[in-house]
């Protein structure tokens, strides 16, 4: 019977790592590639100004600007952000390649002191190394021609095992035209033929997604580092002009908040082919939002879906849950108090056993360092009050869902305040310690014995009782943990 349960887990967890939802990154590890026009210096400014973005290294491709030329730009404006260390490596000379912009783009200066930071440049070999030892998957944002990604998976084409994904900027995919492809179509049409996965962003000839004066007053009204940096360049007489001619389209920013917010962009794979894909639409006035958010440094990257941060308004709130909100916010933390909050209201009612499920999820996130949506999740608590309360909370701080397919409750073995999380293979078990659970009937049956089931009393006295709970009992004492090694 055992090795039957243990087989039907097994099959479950295999099923549901096929067809689970992708969580969604909102933390991200890169390689900028970059030809280095205005608008990538942009892009390029806004990655560094996020902290959930790793940038391990940045290749200046030909295009806008020579590379020699655009690599010292990029150290100029590593050097005002204080990233100095970020590895910068020169890709090759492109030949006939001479915009009618480069001359406009080679007068900007992206350093304050106007000087040109040198030093040792890197290689494709040490890019490629940097891939292959990441711990974290990359993804190339690729703000100019393709070449460099071209030559690095030549140089070694055990890279692409490291590569998450390309985020390549250009002008059209369908059909394929552009400044960035028609500079090196070769490359392009390499890595079209690869298996690496690429999203190809474009404006869509959009006159509305513009950098324009209303982006620089907020710049003028700010005070982060990304809005000093922008305002001191767009001050610039050569650049002011051209922004209040309403000249700058928002084109490779677009790639960075595709990066950032891919649910304001329409994707579509190209002729089938799920390798490829390109954006046939996106919400300028969200895009704009963005920017404008991340230039007042309000910007928030995390793990939202319908709203950013939790209410913590004291007035909000019922009375006696008042009572207890700054303490357990203190002792547990924010995360903790919003899915005990939710899973009340999903619930319908403050119980005690939903309570204690909120803190076992909480608990497995912390056990395996990971956000929401990706455990996969085997309860013991059955589908019978009052264990079966416990499966709410759970779902609400795991993430793990019915509706998701990430959640499985057993009715086919004894049950109990218990399960089974499971993430990137590795399976834990976590139950209710002993003591805790007899307190929790101790109290359920003085509860009944004074009032009975039917009595509205007895669920005043469930709800008092679990807010004791909630506020008292800690998600690092209250539980035993046990890895399952099969």
């Amino acid at each position: 019977m055992k090795k039957l349960f243990l087989l039907t887990l097994f099959l479950f967890q295999i099923i549901l790592l096929s067809a689970s939802p992708l969580h969604m990154h909102y933390k991200h590890t890169i390689i900028i590639d970059t030809d280095c026009a205005i608008d990538d210096m942009r892009a390029i400014s806004m990655l560094l100004s996020l902290p959930n973005i790793t940038v391990k290294a940045i290749m200046v491709s030909g295009g806008s600007l020579p590379p020699g030329e655009g690599a010292l730009k990029v150290k100029s404006l590593l050097h005002e952000f204080h990233r100095d260390s970020i590895p910068v490596m020169r890709g090759m000379e492109l030949s006939g390649i001479n915009p009618a912009w480069r001359q406009f783009n080679r007068q900007i200066n992206w350093g304050a002191d106007k000087q040109p930071y040198s030093g040792n440049y890197s290689t494709l070999q040490n890019i490629a190394e940097i891939v292959k030892t990441s711990s974290e998957p990359i993804s190339l944002v690729c703000l100019g021609p393709l070449t460099n990604v071209a030559q690095l998976i030549k140089v070694n084409s055990k890279v692409t095992a490291g590569i998450e994904d390309i985020i390549w900027f250009n002008e059209s995919v369908n059909p394929l035209k552009g400044f960035n492809y028609e500079c090196d179509n070769k490359a392009a049409e390499i890595l079209f033929a690869s298996k690496i996965k690429i999203n190809v962003i474009s404006n869509l000839s959009n006159e509305k997604a513009v950098f324009d004066t209303t982006l620089y007053n907020i710049c003028e009204k700010s005070n982060t580092l990304l809005a000093k940096n922008l305002l001191r360049v767009h001050k610039q007489p050569l650049v002011f002009e051209k922004l209040k001619q309403n000249h700058f389209k928002l084109w490779d920013e677009l790639a960075v908040l595709f990066l950032t917010n891919p649910e304001l962009f329409i994707i579509e794979p190209l002729n089938g082919n799920n390798n490829i894909r390109y954006n046939i639409s996106y919400s300028d006035r969200a895009i704009k939002e963005v920017l404008e958010d991340m230039i007042r440094g309000k910007y928030k990257a995390g793990e939202y879906v319908a709203f950013y941060g939790f209410p913590v308004k004291s007035e909000i709130y019922t009375y006696d849950v008042r009572e207890i909100m700054d303490s357990a916010i203190f002792r547990y933390g924010l995360d903790e108090w919003k899915a005990c909050v939710m899973t009340d209201e999903f619930h319908g009612h403050l119980g005690v056993f939903s309570i204690v499920g909120a803190k076992m999820g909480m608990g497995a996130r912390d056990y395996f360092g990971i956000g929401s949506d990706l455990l996969i999740v085997a309860s013991f608590a059955g589908t019978k009050p009052p264990y079966s309360c416990l499966n709410d909370g759970i779902q609400v701080s795991t993430g793990a869902t019915l509706g998701q397919g990430t959640i499985r409750v057993y009715n086919d073995t004894i049950t109990k305040p218990s399960a089974i999380f499971t993430y990137n293979g590795i399976s834990i078990k976590i139950t209710l310690k002993d003591e805790y659970l007899a307190s929790v009937k101790a109290d359920i049956k003085k509860g009944i014995t004074l009032y009975g089931l039917a009595d509205e009393n007895y669920w005043t006295l469930i709800r008092q009782n679990a807010l004791n709970y909630w506020v008292e009992w800690d998600r690092n004492k209250i539980f035993d943990i046990e890895e399952i090694k099969n």
